[in-house]
């Protein structure tokens, strides 16, 4: 007892002539004004232990909303509001992006890992997990980074006439083959490259020869090649030095593989075949990558450059929905930055207008060629295995039940009466079923990023009077559906054919009864030039093949979301039969949603889910939660303040080693299981792509790849990626419970959007904007991490006329961002407008900032937000949730630690709907 008394004057102290000292330094004496502090304590005692957020506001009152606040000895600078906080993590982002040193984990972790690492690790660990988290779904920022290059230099091709006439054709074909040649072959080529545009010339005259009538009586009579080769043998050649060219992109990629480093598609492809190169009935062969590669570069050019070559006449016919368009991106995107994904959702005219022109040009009015796989009855007709049948998309598009002006041009098909965008089941440019373009959403992504950028720096005029403009191609050539029905038989020459037309027909045969209808046509004149090979004109188990890694493989490069999509999808049947289980009694939801959300993150990083009963997954959850609770104590902020702390009181640090050691212990047997039965060449998880990564780095002695920073970052991602969202969704239910009225908004939002026959899928966010701003305002409201993780500047830096040293300790007060009254309506209270406009659309507010921002944002927020949509709208779909409490009478109060809120432990009745 004596020698503690003795220790604590000691440091009263030293703490005393410390702050003298530093108080009359002058590296110090520009740092933003404060509460004066006492020795050794600083300002704790004016800060509130349980909501330290709002004692920082108060203060900010007097001192600014840039102010220094000792916590204990040492110096912090507390940003308060959205402007300030802002400025700091973005426009300064470089000089605020350290991570505040904790004394506590560095006792437990060092420093490494991603969550608390500094300088290049974190740079790498960061970098890896992000791009290891979109390899596997999370993310479409690899594509979309191609596609806005490209766009400027597109944008310079225009510039370049300086308004004079051109034909845009050219121009735009090389923008666009150059993205699917990044994907395909790995780089893009320039505009002026002569192989490059002999190759785009070379696509654009077959794609001429093959739409002739001679071409199609080709399909119709085979013998005519042989009998009339004249246009066969000119297909065939040009057909050939393509093929050409890619068999050289092929043999330069095969000199320079990296099989544990795949740069593009072929790259992917002659892994493929290198691992199977032991199966004699592969598919993965130089046939079929030669004849796919074909396939994607001629699909990826043509059909995207032509509907984008479209919709700039559609625009110069009708100039006042070009200067819509031209205002909304004004509003939305501005002048001053490049057009990204994100912003479409809030351009629903600018969408409705896109989508428009897709329906209107009715690009493929026939579609492929389909043809039965089997003996089938369909609406009571009996159809043979291997009968064509061609499904007519113009039927659909333009089918007069389904829009109500079809034969004009009119972006009100696709948006509701408040101006919202809304999407049509008709809605069949890329076709549907399981023959549906393989290349939807990359065709999409260009569409949106090229129109926005072109209008965001151009006004398109034609020579001619807007009037004057023909906007009609040559008719559709099937119009005997008015005399013989949607469904019949007509004779291609000796071959017949069954015709599909309008909505229901088409739905019916290609979604419906999808396998039956999955055939691809044999197609003569394809079959002499790509005897079969490739994927668009494959069939069976080639088609399922070259199709499935088609998509991967694609994805992998960032084009899709479905992976994560779909483990959340089943995770959330499994949280949905949990709940069931309880058949409308009460429960503490906690264990039940952490036991479904942490599913997710060990789907991604150790490759499986676990069984709710399994004991291990529930003593792993237990202790991930015993931690959060333990680290967000105010003595575990002590030990941060005092590090001496740790020797003197260890109780709390020993209680947090036991549980870290054990979750080290799980981490590192899982860890092993993978070494035991990895593949390099085909890594299952972020395990095993770390992993991969320590081997290719196994010759550099100073590799952050490495057995300790791999499980540290492992335990990382299973902690945030458990704790967070599991707590956001226990908040949600809890406010849910309290405003019955929003619950049953949103499940009538469901009903009308999702139904009650399917699950919920991403898809769907984008038609739900009062769903989207519901899930929006309980992240804002509950507040989560008011503080946010202490941030640290990196070097000497001047801030708002302030000098803050190197190394000091940033707190960005995210409550103070999220409950800015200047950027909010009413930010004391719930409220769901907070995110919608005066037209019931969805509408982002800058200052939503739970995940914080700049480089230190949650590497996890795409996750995050696909989770809590998908499980949201799960339970609402399935359960109204009560409580036994009346609504006025439940409480919104947190149990708030130091940092981490979490709501008080409440228990709910899930009723069954």
């Amino acid at each position: 007892m004596e020698l503690a008394c003795t220790l604590i004057l000691g440091l009263i102290v030293v703490g005393l002539l410390f702050l003298f000292v530093q108080r009359e330094s002058a590296r110090y004496a520009k740092m933003p004004p404060g509460p004066t502090p006492l020795p050794l304590i600083g300002n704790l005692l004016q800060v509130n232990g349980k909501t330290p957020h709002e004692s920082f506001i108060k203060m900010s009152e007097t001192y600014g909303p840039v102010m220094t606040v000792h916590m204990g000895s040492q110096r912090v600078v507390v940003l308060v509001g959205y402007d300030a906080v802002q400025e700091a993590l973005v426009q300064q982002a470089d000089v605020f992006a350290g991570r505040a040193v904790s004394p506590l984990f560095m006792r437990i972790t060092g420093d490494f890992g991603l969550f608390l690492s500094n300088g290049d690790r974190w740079k790498q660990l960061r970098r890896f997990s992000i791009s290891t988290l979109r390899d596997f779904g999370m993310g479409k920022r690899s594509i979309e980074e191609w596609i806005q290059e490209e766009a400027k230099h597109l944008i310079e091709e225009f510039r370049k006439t300086k308004g004079s006439l051109c034909d845009p054709t050219i121009i735009l074909g090389r923008a666009v083959s150059n993205i699917i040649c990044s994907i395909v072959f790995g780089q893009r080529f320039e505009y002026e490259d002569k192989q490059f545009i002999h190759l785009i010339s070379l696509l654009n005259h077959n794609m001429r020869l093959v739409s002739t009538t001679f071409a199609q009586l080709y399909t119709i009579f085979p013998v005519l090649m042989d009998l009339m080769p004249g246009l066969y043998k000119q297909i065939l050649k040009i057909a050939n030095k393509i093929k050409e060219f890619t068999s050289e992109m092929i043999q330069n990629h095969k000199e320079t593989l990296d099989s544990d480093s795949p740069r593009d598609y072929i790259d992917s492809f002659l892994i493929r075949m290198k691992q199977e190169s032991d199966n004699s009935a592969t598919e993965f062969h130089f046939e079929n990558l030669n004849s796919t590669v074909l396939n994607l570069f001629t699909a990826g050019t043509e059909t995207t450059s032509t509907t984008l070559r479209y919709g700039l006449l559609i625009l110069m016919k009708y100039l006042h929905i070009q200067e819509k368009v031209q205002k909304e991106i004004d509003d939305v995107i501005g002048r001053d930055r490049a057009p990204v994904m994100e912003d479409r959702r809030k351009m629903p005219y600018t969408d409705a207008v896109l989508h428009e022109i897709q329906r209107f040009i009715d690009l493929v009015p026939l579609n492929v060629l389909h043809e039965t796989t089997k003996d089938t009855v369909f609406r009571g007709y009996s159809i043979p295995e291997g009968t064509v049948v061609i499904p007519v998309l113009h039927s659909v598009l333009f089918d007069k039940t389904k829009w109500e002006t079809p034969d004009s041009f009119n972006p009100g098909h696709f948006l509701d009466e408040n101006g919202c965008f809304k999407l049509n089941p008709a809605f069949m440019p890329f076709s549907a079923g399981k023959r549906i373009c393989v290349g939807e959403g990359l065709a999409k992504m260009e569409i949106f990023l090229f129109f926005c950028s072109l209008l965001q720096n151009f006004s398109f005029r034609s020579k001619e009077d807007p009037m004057n403009i023909n906007l009609r191609p040559t008719p559709s050539a099937f119009v005997l559906s008015d005399k013989y029905g949607p469904v019949m038989t007509v004779h291609m020459g000796p071959q017949r054919a069954v015709v599909l037309v309008g909505y229901d027909a088409v739905q019916e045969a290609l979604v419906q009864q999808a396998d039956a209808f999955a055939g691809r046509a044999t197609l003569p004149l394809f079959m002499r030039i790509n005897r079969g090979f490739g994927l668009i004109l494959s069939n069976g188990e080639r088609w399922k093949q070259l199709r499935r890694f088609s998509l991967s493989t694609l994805r992998d490069f960032g084009m899709g979301k479905r992976s994560i999509e779909g483990w959340i999808q089943e995770e959330a049947k499994h949280l949905i039969e949990e709940f069931r289980k309880t058949k409308g009694s009460l429960c503490d939801p906690t264990i039940i949603l952490g036991r479904s959300v942490s599913n997710v993150i060990c789907s991604i990083v150790f490759g499986q889910r676990f069984e709710y009963e399994d004991k291990l997954f529930a003593h792993l959850i237990s202790l991930l939660n015993s931690n959060v609770r333990l680290a967000g104590s105010i003595v575990a902020q002590l030990y941060t303040m005092f590090p001496i702390l740790i020797d003197l009181m260890p109780g709390l640090y020993k209680k947090i080693v036991k549980n870290v050691n054990e979750l080290n212990e799980f981490t590192s047997e899982m860890i092993e299981k993978h070494k035991e039965t990895l593949i390099i060449s085909s890594p299952r998880d972020f395990i095993d792509s770390f992993l991969i990564k320590m081997k290719q780095e196994s010759d550099n002695s100073v590799t952050e790849f490495h057995i300790n920073n791999m499980i540290t970052t492992v335990i990382n991602l299973f902690t945030a990626g458990t704790e967070t969202t599991s707590t956001t969704l226990r908040y949600g239910l809890l406010i849910l419970m309290k405003y019955p009225h929003i619950q049953e908004k949103i499940q009538m939002e469901i009903e009308a959007v999702i139904g009650r026959d399917r699950a919920p899928a991403m898809v769907d966010r984008r038609k739900m904007p009062y769903t989207d701003a519901v899930l929006h305002e309980i992240q804002r409201f509950i507040d989560l991490v008011p503080l946010s993780i202490l941030h640290e500047t990196t070097k000497d830096t001047v801030f708002r006329g302030y000098s803050i040293p190197a190394g000091t300790i940033v707190i960005p007060v995210l409550h103070s961002v999220l409950f800015d009254k200047t950027k909010w309506e009413t930010p004391d209270s719930f409220n769901p407008g907070h995110f919608l406009d005066e037209n019931g659309c969805f509408k982002m507010n800058p200052a939503f900032m739970p995940f914080s921002a700049g480089k230190r944002i949650c590497a996890g927020e795409g996750l995050a937000k696909m989770e809590l949509f998908l499980f949201l709208c799960s339970l609402l779909q399935n359960f109204s949730f009560r409580s036994k409490e009346d609504p006025e009478n439940v409480s919104l109060l947190s149990t708030s630690t130091s940092f981490v809120k979490s709501p008080q432990v409440y228990e709910l009745m899930a009723i069954p709907r």
